[in-house]
Protein backbone atom coordinates (compact mmCIF):
# COMPACT_ATOMS: atom_id res chain seq x y z
CA UNK A 1 0.00 0.00 0.00
CA UNK A 2 3.25 2.21 1.06
CA UNK A 3 4.13 1.61 -2.35
CA UNK A 4 1.15 2.28 -4.38
CA UNK A 5 0.70 5.38 -2.44
CA UNK A 6 4.00 6.66 -3.27
CA UNK A 7 3.45 5.93 -7.52
CA UNK A 8 0.01 7.80 -7.34
CA UNK A 9 1.47 10.49 -5.66
CA UNK A 10 4.65 10.51 -8.55
CA UNK A 11 1.94 9.94 -11.17
CA UNK A 12 -0.42 12.75 -9.72
CA UNK A 13 2.96 14.83 -9.71
CA UNK A 14 3.94 14.28 -13.49
CA UNK A 15 0.55 15.48 -14.61
CA UNK A 16 0.83 18.88 -12.58
CA UNK A 17 3.96 19.25 -14.29
CA UNK A 18 2.58 18.92 -18.03
CA UNK A 19 2.21 21.92 -19.93
CA UNK A 20 -0.79 23.97 -19.18
CA UNK A 21 0.24 27.22 -21.12
CA UNK A 22 -2.81 26.49 -23.53
CA UNK A 23 -5.09 25.99 -20.59
CA UNK A 24 -4.11 29.44 -18.67
CA UNK A 25 -4.34 31.22 -22.33
CA UNK A 26 -7.81 29.75 -22.84
CA UNK A 27 -8.98 30.52 -19.80
CA UNK A 28 -7.80 33.89 -19.60
CA UNK A 29 -9.48 34.54 -22.97
CA UNK A 30 -6.40 35.32 -25.00
CA UNK A 31 -7.26 33.92 -28.52
CA UNK A 32 -4.47 35.70 -29.83
CA UNK A 33 -1.64 33.42 -27.46
CA UNK A 34 -3.90 30.38 -28.39
CA UNK A 35 -3.13 30.57 -32.09
CA UNK A 36 0.76 30.75 -31.44
CA UNK A 37 0.90 27.89 -28.65
CA UNK A 38 -1.20 25.70 -31.20
CA UNK A 39 0.92 27.10 -34.48
CA UNK A 40 3.66 26.35 -32.30
CA UNK A 41 2.55 23.03 -31.37
CA UNK A 42 0.94 22.68 -28.02
CA UNK A 43 -1.59 19.78 -28.13
CA UNK A 44 -5.53 20.70 -28.05
CA UNK A 45 -6.08 17.23 -26.82
CA UNK A 46 -4.06 17.44 -23.90
CA UNK A 47 -5.87 16.96 -20.43
CA UNK A 48 -4.94 18.77 -17.50
CA UNK A 49 -5.85 17.87 -13.88
CA UNK A 50 -5.05 21.27 -12.44
CA UNK A 51 -8.07 21.73 -14.85
CA UNK A 52 -9.93 19.01 -13.59
CA UNK A 53 -8.74 16.62 -16.60
CA UNK A 54 -10.26 19.05 -18.87
CA UNK A 55 -9.15 19.84 -22.59
CA UNK A 56 -8.29 23.55 -23.33
CA UNK A 57 -11.19 23.84 -25.37
CA UNK A 58 -13.43 23.31 -22.66
CA UNK A 59 -12.18 25.80 -20.45
CA UNK A 60 -12.24 28.65 -23.19
CA UNK A 61 -14.69 31.56 -22.47
CA UNK A 62 -14.84 33.45 -25.62
CA UNK A 63 -15.87 33.14 -28.78
CA UNK A 64 -13.01 34.33 -29.58
CA UNK A 65 -10.84 32.12 -27.95
CA UNK A 66 -13.01 29.01 -29.46
CA UNK A 67 -12.85 30.64 -33.30
CA UNK A 68 -9.27 30.52 -32.27
CA UNK A 69 -9.15 26.86 -32.32
CA UNK A 70 -11.65 26.37 -34.90
CA UNK A 71 -9.54 27.96 -37.27
CA UNK A 72 -6.27 25.97 -35.96
CA UNK A 73 -8.25 22.99 -37.08
CA UNK A 74 -8.65 24.64 -40.24
CA UNK A 75 -5.29 25.09 -40.91
CA UNK A 76 -4.03 21.89 -39.50
CA UNK A 77 -6.73 19.54 -39.67
CA UNK A 78 -4.29 16.43 -39.54
CA UNK A 79 -1.73 17.39 -36.79
CA UNK A 80 -4.11 16.36 -33.64
CA UNK A 81 -6.82 14.55 -32.66
CA UNK A 82 -9.28 17.24 -32.98
CA UNK A 83 -12.11 15.20 -31.87
CA UNK A 84 -10.27 14.19 -28.76
CA UNK A 85 -9.81 18.07 -28.17
CA UNK A 86 -13.71 18.77 -28.19
CA UNK A 87 -12.68 21.45 -31.62
CA UNK A 88 -15.97 21.67 -33.52
CA UNK A 89 -15.86 21.80 -37.31
CA UNK A 90 -13.17 23.68 -38.33
CA UNK A 91 -13.27 27.33 -39.45
CA UNK A 92 -11.83 29.17 -42.53
CA UNK A 93 -11.17 33.06 -42.57
CA UNK A 94 -13.51 33.08 -45.59
CA UNK A 95 -16.92 31.51 -43.22
CA UNK A 96 -15.28 33.49 -39.73
CA UNK A 97 -16.06 36.60 -42.28
CA UNK A 98 -19.30 35.38 -43.49
CA UNK A 99 -20.40 34.92 -40.14
CA UNK A 100 -19.38 38.18 -38.93
CA UNK A 101 -21.12 40.07 -41.69
CA UNK A 102 -24.15 38.46 -40.82
CA UNK A 103 -23.48 39.46 -37.34
CA UNK A 104 -23.34 42.74 -38.84
CA UNK A 105 -26.39 42.65 -40.80
CA UNK A 106 -28.60 41.19 -37.94
CA UNK A 107 -27.13 43.96 -36.10
CA UNK A 108 -27.75 46.83 -38.83
CA UNK A 109 -31.91 45.28 -38.91
CA UNK A 110 -32.45 45.54 -35.02
CA UNK A 111 -31.30 48.81 -34.99
CA UNK A 112 -33.52 49.38 -37.83
CA UNK A 113 -36.46 47.71 -36.23
CA UNK A 114 -35.84 49.88 -32.58
CA UNK A 115 -35.49 53.14 -34.80
CA UNK A 116 -38.86 52.61 -36.46
CA UNK A 117 -40.63 51.61 -33.09
CA UNK A 118 -39.29 54.94 -31.82
CA UNK A 119 -40.42 57.40 -34.47
CA UNK A 120 -43.84 55.14 -34.11
CA UNK A 121 -44.14 55.62 -30.50
CA UNK A 122 -43.08 59.70 -30.99
CA UNK A 123 -45.79 59.73 -33.55
CA UNK A 124 -48.08 57.88 -31.40
CA UNK A 125 -47.01 60.37 -28.19
CA UNK A 126 -47.36 63.22 -30.50
CA UNK A 127 -51.02 62.45 -31.40
CA UNK A 128 -51.51 62.03 -27.31
CA UNK A 129 -50.71 65.26 -26.91
CA UNK A 130 -52.44 66.77 -29.30
CA UNK A 131 -55.70 65.57 -28.57
CA UNK A 132 -55.02 66.09 -24.79
CA UNK A 133 -54.42 69.98 -25.65
CA UNK A 134 -57.58 70.22 -26.99
CA UNK A 135 -59.09 68.82 -24.90
CA UNK A 136 -57.41 70.86 -22.28
CA UNK A 137 -58.56 74.10 -24.43
CA UNK A 138 -61.90 72.99 -24.63
CA UNK A 139 -62.17 72.11 -21.09
CA UNK A 140 -60.35 75.63 -20.13
CA UNK A 141 -63.39 77.74 -21.99
CA UNK A 142 -65.88 76.28 -19.85
CA UNK A 143 -67.22 75.71 -16.23
CA UNK A 144 -66.92 71.96 -15.51
CA UNK A 145 -64.39 71.64 -12.58
CA UNK A 146 -64.11 67.78 -12.86
CA UNK A 147 -63.96 68.09 -16.58
CA UNK A 148 -61.37 70.63 -16.08
CA UNK A 149 -59.56 68.98 -13.55
CA UNK A 150 -59.24 65.72 -15.63
CA UNK A 151 -57.94 67.28 -18.61
CA UNK A 152 -54.95 68.88 -16.73
CA UNK A 153 -53.83 65.37 -15.43
CA UNK A 154 -54.04 63.91 -18.93
CA UNK A 155 -52.04 66.71 -20.49
CA UNK A 156 -49.32 66.94 -17.78
CA UNK A 157 -48.92 62.74 -17.82
CA UNK A 158 -48.40 63.48 -21.63
CA UNK A 159 -46.14 66.44 -21.94
CA UNK A 160 -48.54 69.05 -22.62
CA UNK A 161 -47.80 72.65 -23.79
CA UNK A 162 -46.35 74.49 -20.07
CA UNK A 163 -48.12 77.78 -20.71
CA UNK A 164 -51.66 76.19 -22.01
CA UNK A 165 -51.50 73.91 -18.46
CA UNK A 166 -50.78 76.98 -16.59
CA UNK A 167 -53.79 79.08 -18.38
CA UNK A 168 -55.77 76.00 -17.33
CA UNK A 169 -54.58 75.63 -13.64
CA UNK A 170 -55.21 79.61 -13.64
CA UNK A 171 -59.20 78.98 -14.65
CA UNK A 172 -59.64 75.72 -12.46
CA UNK A 173 -58.49 78.21 -9.70
CA UNK A 174 -61.08 80.51 -10.61
CA UNK A 175 -63.35 77.83 -10.72
CA UNK A 176 -62.84 76.35 -7.33
CA UNK A 177 -62.76 80.02 -5.69
CA UNK A 178 -65.96 80.92 -7.17
CA UNK A 179 -67.20 77.33 -6.16
CA UNK A 180 -66.78 77.88 -2.60
CA UNK A 181 -66.75 82.08 -2.36
CA UNK A 182 -69.81 83.45 -0.40
CA UNK A 183 -70.21 86.15 -3.24
CA UNK A 184 -70.19 84.49 -6.25
CA UNK A 185 -72.79 81.60 -4.70
CA UNK A 186 -75.13 84.71 -3.99
CA UNK A 187 -74.79 86.16 -7.87
CA UNK A 188 -75.00 82.64 -9.45
CA UNK A 189 -78.06 82.53 -6.99
CA UNK A 190 -79.17 86.18 -8.17
CA UNK A 191 -78.21 85.29 -11.58
CA UNK A 192 -80.63 81.62 -10.84
CA UNK A 193 -83.77 83.98 -9.99
CA UNK A 194 -83.36 86.69 -12.51
CA UNK A 195 -83.72 83.99 -15.15
CA UNK A 196 -86.41 82.49 -13.81
CA UNK A 197 -88.24 85.76 -13.32
CA UNK A 198 -87.30 86.45 -17.34
CA UNK A 199 -88.61 83.09 -18.36
CA UNK A 200 -92.03 83.67 -16.47
CA UNK A 201 -92.32 87.20 -17.95
CA UNK A 202 -91.72 85.96 -21.01
CA UNK A 203 -94.28 82.91 -20.81
CA UNK A 204 -97.04 85.76 -19.55
CA UNK A 205 -96.34 87.85 -22.43
CA UNK A 206 -95.81 85.69 -25.09
CA UNK A 207 -92.33 86.49 -25.76
CA UNK A 208 -89.55 83.77 -26.41
CA UNK A 209 -89.06 80.99 -24.14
Amino acid sequence: LVQLGRELARAEAEAADLPSELHEAAEAGDAGRVQVLLEGGADPALRHVRYGFRVPYDVAKTREVRNAFRKARAELPERWDWAAAHVPQGLTEQEEADREERERAKAREKKKKAEKARKERRKQEEAERAAAAALLVEATAGADLAALSASIEKAQGVGCDGAELERARERLAALQFEATDPAAIARREREKRAAAAEARLNRLTGGAP
